[in-house]
């Protein structure tokens, strides 16, 4: 009895121990089957997203906010002004052209001299012959007439081209002292506009500002008013920055370049008035620019851009990560004045932390949000965009 009890329990297992691994062999071949299979309500799935991912959709939100400037606002009148620094090699390349002509005429000139030397030899060797007197006689005539030609040659070359402008001569400027200049109509001259150039030597990455202020003299006796305008080139004469004053009617105002220079070299600086024919008084001051930046890097605002809901203009997107109670300002300037920058502050949950005050004063090539505290330890985000939505340019945005 006790045999076929055991023998009842070994086959129970037996017929256990097959039924489990049936159901595991089943199993295994079932799951990646129905895995594949499409679920029919599959789009009441919703994938939730982690905080880092959720703070742009609340900035962008957020940015719809912004108070924006309307497209109403017409763009500010703007006047082309080339830098000739760009356009030296093409002076030089004039006086070549002229030089043959030059050299021809003297070598009829010439030509003509030594055919009176020979009839003056002639003379000498005739001096007994009456008709050959005479002929000398009207070669003296001819050599007379020879010699008011070249007076008149004289006196043409004397007369300053007008079409070629002189070739521009460069001062050398330091980091210590104030240049002191008064432009007038006796200076350089491009596109009716007067110049003077300056040069100093910079390296890479070096932080420079120049601050380029006009006069404000408007008595009858002088009017030596002027409204600046100021170029910086590269070692290889391309233009880093081009700034002018911020209002053009406001007359004495003051240019001012922030600038990191991109390679080690002799760099020039080219300034003249913003409106043609101007002249005045001005004072030139190049420095070091001694601020610590925690952010500097340069962007352009595109068609390819995102674009505001609020009146369609351009924008662009920078972070940075913020203190609580943290200062900060925030600077934008346009590097060819193309547009006028509008920068605003916001948080990563899309609040609006400071803005650029004068959003709707149009004109002026620098936005700027002066020293704003950070609520939060956070991730901060910058809006650039221009006061006018048709313009579009390159800027610098800076963090100091």
């Amino acid at each position: 009895m006790l045999l076929e009890n055991n023998k009842y329990r070994r086959e129970l297992s037996r017929i256990f121990i097959c039924c489990l691994s049936s159901s595991f062999l089943v199993t295994s071949h079932l799951l990646p089957i129905n895995a594949l299979g499409r679920p029919q309500n599959y789009q009441d799935f919703l994938i939730a997203k982690s905080p880092d991912e959720r703070q742009p959709e609340a900035v962008k939100k957020g940015i719809e906010q912004i108070p924006a400037s309307q497209a109403s606002i017409s763009p500010r009148p703007k006047t082309s002004v080339e830098s000739p620094v760009q356009q030296s090699p093409r002076v030089s390349s004039q006086p070549e052209n002229s030089q043959p002509t030059s050299n021809s005429s003297s070598a009829n000139s010439g030509t003509r001299r030594q055919a009176s030397s020979n009839s003056g030899t002639r003379r000498q060797a005739s001096s007994n012959s009456g008709t050959r007197r005479q002929a000398s006689s009207n070669s003296g005539i001819r050599r007379q007439a020879s010699s008011n030609s070249g007076t008149r040659r004289q006196a043409s070359a004397n007369r300053p081209p007008v079409s070629q402008p002189a070739t521009p001569t460069y001062k050398e400027i330091n980091f210590v002292d104030v240049a002191l200049g008064i432009l007038s109509k006796d200076d350089f001259q491009s596109q009716g506009r007067y110049f003077h150039f300056y040069e100093f030597e910079g390296r890479e990455n070096q932080l420079v500002q120049i601050r380029l202020i006009g006069s404000n003299d408007t008595r009858r006796t002088n009017n030596l008013s002027l409204n600046p305008l100021l170029f910086l080139h590269d070692p290889d004469n391309n233009i880093i920055v081009k700034k002018g004053t911020s209002d053009k009617n406001g007359g004495g105002d003051d240019a001012f370049i922030f600038a990191r220079l991109p390679v080690t070299g002799t760099y020039k600086i080219a300034v003249t008035s913003r409106d043609s024919g101007e002249i005045g008084r001005y004072s030139l001051a190049l420095r070091n620019d001694r601020a610590s930046y925690t952010l500097d890097e340069a962007g352009q605002l595109t068609a390819k851009s995102s674009t505001l809901k609020q009146n369609g203009g351009a924008y662009n997107i920078s972070n940075f990560q913020g203190r609580k109670n943290q200062l900060v300002s925030i600077r934008v300037d346009s590097v060819d004045e193309e547009f006028s920058p509008y920068v605003a502050l916001l948080n990563s949950q899309g609040q609006t932390i400071a803005i650029d005050k004068d959003k709707d004063k149009n004109g002026v090539y620098t936005g700027l949000i002066d020293r704003a505290r950070l609520p939060e330890d956070d991730t901060y985000y910058i809006v650039v965009t221009s006061k006018n939505p048709q313009e579009r340019g390159k800027y610098r945005l800076t963090i100091f």
